[in-house]
């Protein structure tokens, strides 16, 4: 009975609360801030603030609110949240810190957006959203989620405004909840006989509740709001927002409001104004670049802020060009003269001779024909205005042709360049000659001498009567030749031999004696005496040059060692060295003195001993030599003896 009486004059404390002057009743920390939003809690540690609409609404009826939510700036150390209840008995504030003001509210319904990990509450690493009953703050029994209270990010404490959507169909019981027009969870239940339904008898059946937001900060805090919508939005119809002079521009009103928009307020930028919510297709005037702005005000007489988009109305652009007579194969010069007031010119639309050509602004017209031709602009802004079409003539004049004929050439000799003209027109007036090579010359046909082998790209110029040059290029090689015998080379007798010869295309050896095929780069010989053959090389291009080879035959080795010298340093026998006759190689040549120390020893057929030994001058008196060598045919020396070094 006591319970009864209780919730007897708690009913009878809202009766009498909804017959105050405020629309809204504010609890804890929560105050107003403007017509429609409201602060629930600052940037504190334990603050708590509630705010409820202090007229019932009737679950029999279906709802859609939208609302305007602000989670605060702190990210990783803000807290607690903010939720959005139904509950039929107080308009009073739940449990703070992690209750969010939810926490022991029962029987309620809460659409919850937790900003902070609670541990025992079973709660997930991102903010999240949740529907909860009866005040119960942890997660396991819910009535759907918990999920990301965002599909775009797992943070909604980010210093942004969001739109929050819940969502009722008394029909067919399903609760839904959006975030940022995107769905995040829906359930089916019905609220009246299921969670209302522990009211006390006296209540029984009463499907009327309060809906309300709370929030509430811990040991953890930041600033946390609510609005109810109020969201003057319109769309233009126009593709980016412009359109060209003349055409009617249709507003149409896309707002989003709480509560039923009482009315409406267009300013077009251009001094006229509507209060419809569609207002009739709007035409300007004059070209500009207009700021519209659209207002509206809901029931509560709580006015928006105006929502303000530039819309682009573009002139039709004017143009004219100027454009001169040219060569065959040369530009015309052009010059464009357009003008735009709003925006600014995105194509340039060349027709020549009536058919479409280009639509860039320096279109390439080095390919048009000989002749008078017919050419027509018109130019379009970014906006989609196009101007009238402006026409002029130009002559594209007859260029000569012209060519000339060369061959490869070789260095150091002339080489004859001939021009010639390919078309019957007018008779060429003047002749340019460039060879790539710091020469050139004004003649028709001409002859020139390159000083270095290599490839020269060679350009003739022409000019014709009418003023219109021809430039004709070719790559010339100019070759050299150099020819190359070989190394001198011994031969044993009436054995064959092989010369290799090198450095051109083709080959003559002189003399022929003893070759099998003189005319051959490497003939092979076979010879009894000494010769020295001469080869005359040609390239391609004629370029020739000469070398020589001497071939010695091989008639028998001999090596002599003095018997004695003297090295007094007067020019006269100062080294003693062998001499050695057709000697291919020294394995060793080594000099002992008479108590067997070895003074000097080589292996190089040049070198021989000075008669200095460790920096000391040798004493005069007897030495021993030994040597090993051999000669081309594979015979063998091992000899030795005695010399006298006279001092």
């Amino acid at each position: 009975m006591n319970r009864l009486l209780k919730s007897f004059f708690t009913f009878c404390s809202v009766l009498l609360s909804l017959c105050s002057y405020s629309q809204y009743i504010l609890n804890g920390n929560a105050r107003q801030e403007s017509c429609n939003c409201y602060q629930l809690t600052d940037a504190q540690m334990w603050q708590g603030g509630s705010v409820w609409q202090s007229t019932k609404i009737d679950l029999r009826n279906s709802f859609d609110f939208s609302f305007n939510i602000y989670a605060g700036c702190i990210d990783a150390d803000g807290a607690d949240g903010l939720v959005f209840m139904l509950q039929p008995l107080s308009t009073s504030l739940g449990a703070s810190g992690g209750g969010i003001g939810f926490g022991g509210v029962a029987p309620s319904v809460g659409i919850v957006l937790d900003t902070w990990q609670n541990a025992t509450d079973n709660d997930p690493a991102f903010d999240h959203i949740s529907i909860q009953a009866n005040g119960i703050i942890s997660h396991g029994n819910d009535l759907a989620g918990p999920v990301p209270a965002s599909a775009s990010g797992d943070n909604i404490e980010d210093c942004k405004w969001h739109v929050l959507r819940i969502k009722w169909d008394a029909g067919t019981h399903a609760l839904s909840t959006y975030f940022d027009d995107i769905l995040r969870l829906s359930t089916q239940v019905d609220l009246v006989t299921t969670i209302f339904k522990l009211v006390t008898t006296i209540f029984k059946s009463d499907p009327m509740v309060y809906w309300g937001f709370s929030a509430a900060t811990g040991g953890k805090f930041n600033v946390q709001k609510f609005c109810t919508a109020l969201n003057p939005v319109f769309n233009s119809g126009l593709n980016n927002d412009a359109v060209c002079l003349g055409t009617p521009v249709t507003f149409s009103d896309n707002s989003t409001s709480f509560t039923t928009i009482k009315s409406y307020h267009w300013d077009f930028g251009d001094g006229s104004t509507s209060v419809e919510a569609n207002p009739p297709p709007h035409i300007y005037s004059q070209p500009g670049i207009y700021k519209v702005s659209h207002s509206i005000t809901a029931m509560d007489n709580c006015e928006s802020e105006p929502f303000i988009k530039t819309i682009k109305i573009g002139d039709k652009p004017t143009v004219d060009f100027q454009i001169s007579d040219t060569c065959e194969g040369k530009s015309p010069q052009i010059q464009i003269n357009e003008q735009v007031s709003v925006g600014n010119i995105g194509q340039w639309n060349w027709q020549i001779d009536g058919a479409p050509f280009s639509t860039n602004e320096n279109a390439d017209f080095t390919k048009l024909t000989t002749g008078s031709h017919s050419v027509e602009l018109n130019v379009v802004s970014d906006i989609g205005c196009a101007s009238n079409i402006f026409k002029r003539n130009v002559t594209i004049k007859p260029a000569p042709k012209i060519s000339f004929e060369t061959a490869d050439g070789c260095l150091d000799l002339p080489v004859l360049f001939s021009a010639q003209q390919q078309d019957q027109n007018a008779s060429i007036t003047s002749w340019h000659w460039d060879f790539g090579n710091k020469l050139s010359s004004g003649k028709k046909d001409t002859t020139i001498v390159f000083t270095k082998a290599g490839n020269f790209n060679v350009q003739l110029s022409a000019k014709a009567p009418n003023g219109c040059e021809t430039t004709f290029s070719k790559n010339v090689f100019i070759n050299r030749a150099v020819a190359n015998a070989g190394k001198d080379t011994l031969v044993i007798p009436n054995t064959f031999f092989q010369l290799n010869g090198s450095g051109g295309s083709s080959y003559t050896w002189d003399p022929a004696t003893g070759l099998n095929n003189p005319l051959i780069a490497n003939p092979t010989g076979n010879i009894s005496e000494n010769i020295i053959y001469h080869l005359t090389v040609k390239t391609t291009e004629g370029c020739t040059d000469t070398a020589s080879v001497k071939v010695s035959v091989f008639k028998g080795s001999q090596i002599y060692v003095p018997t004695a010298f003297t090295p007094n340093g007067d020019g006269l026998n100062d080294i003693l060295k062998p001499y050695y006759v057709s000697i291919s190689s020294v394995s060793y040549f080594t000099i002992y003195n008479s108590w067997g120390q070895k003074v000097f020893s080589t292996h190089e057929l040049t070198k021989g001993w000075d008669g200095n030994f460790k920096g000391q001058e040798g004493s005069a008196g007897t030495y021993v030599w030994v040597l090993k060598a051999v000669d081309p045919v594979g015979k063998e020396y091992n000899l030795k003896g005695v010399f006298l070094l006279i001092r």
